[in-house]
């Protein structure tokens, strides 16, 4: 499963990432111009790489990357293929010549259709934006941004962006550097890019289901165990709500994803417990959350996150509220 999220998080840096200009504008005259040429914006062919140097290691994967409005995309390279025409997501296993499938119902665009100004202002909330100057990039008239996190000013990024679509072509950061090259906008791109067809003596090793909506009742009948909702939400309403029910090897996984806040403030991700959440005895970042129910809280910038296990269910939580709201948003899903 790991190639799914993977392109999950390609496909966010696509969406999430914004672009500036040579004057000083403000969170909502960015967001207006974003999604100006969001709107415009048709379908989008590259190149994607993708290098990582982590300990003196350095590790490049690169992708051919097509996208169609609303929600179709394709990604592929020598070892992998994932695509998705609209209503099947497939992965593709070259090496193993195996695949994956997986039907999605409900409205797919709270996936694979980014809201630009959602995402814009969500990130100058985060980071102070600078303007360096303008480059040329892969052929392409490239702003360049700098941003560094108000949390922490050792976060920061360097960011290349087209000044003709204002997407990010290239974006560097502590140990990653994502690029887009021969990069084409609005380009006619045939139905069978997005339809899948399995090679000859491929094995279907996984199958599924995923459905989404904004009502919890609806996604509460595609899985067999309770979802622990919360009472508490810090007034943060409930954006989408997604069930993946993934059969591999005989064995069935069900997960369950709650998004709280209109920037995506809260994530919360549930999983049936087949095995019990273990902490260790005397762990620094251990509390004790309503009825004894121990629980992990830890931090890493401005993101939080805690894990425990309630009824059978492992639950993580993610966000940036600060420690006590997502305390006060665990209690609430014990009874």
């Amino acid at each position: 499963m790991k190639y799914k999220y993977i392109m999950l998080c390609l496909f966010l840096i696509v969406g999430i990432f914004f672009a500036g200009c040579t004057q000083q504008m403000n969170a909502d005259e960015i967001a207006k111009k974003m999604q100006e040429k969001y709107d415009a914006m048709k379908s989008m062919e590259a190149d994607v790489v993708i290098t990582t140097n982590m300990m003196g290691q350095t590790e490049t994967m690169q992708y051919e990357y097509a996208f169609e409005k609303p929600n179709k995309f394709y990604m592929e390279n020598n070892k992998m293929l994932m695509v998705f025409n609209g209503k099947t997501y497939y992965m593709y296993d070259k090496i193993k010549n195996q695949y994956t499938k997986m039907d999605v119902n409900g409205d797919t665009s709270n996936i694979f259709n980014p809201d630009y100004g959602k995402f814009i202002k969500s990130m100058l909330d985060k980071f102070n934006v600078s303007y360096v100057g303008e480059k040329t990039y892969d052929g392409r008239k490239c702003y360049v941004l700098e941003l560094i996190s108000k949390e922490n000013p050792e976060e920061k990024m360097t960011m290349y962006v087209d000044e003709e679509y204002w997407q990010p072509l290239k974006i560097e950061m502590n140990g990653l550097t994502i690029e887009y090259k021969n990069v084409k906008f609005n380009v006619d791109i045939p139905n069978d890019k997005f339809n899948f067809v399995p090679p000859k003596g491929a094995k279907l090793v996984g199958s599924g289901s995923m459905t989404t909506s904004k009502n919890i009742d609806e996604v509460q009948k595609d899985v067999s165990f309770k979802i622990l909702v919360p009472k508490y939400t810090a007034g943060l309403e409930l954006q989408n709500a997604m069930a993946t029910k993934q059969n591999t090897d005989n064995k069935t996984e069900e997960t369950v994803v709650l998004t709280y806040g209109k920037k995506g403030e809260v994530n919360i991700y549930e999983v049936k417990s087949k095995t019990p959440l273990i902490i260790p005895e005397n762990y620094n970042n251990t509390i004790t959350l309503k009825n004894g129910v121990k629980a992990i809280l830890t931090s890493r910038n401005t993101v939080n996150m805690m894990m425990f296990e309630y009824s059978g269910v492992k639950v993580v939580i993610t966000g940036t509220l600060n420690k006590d709201e997502l305390i006060k948003m665990a209690n609430s899903m014990i009874v």
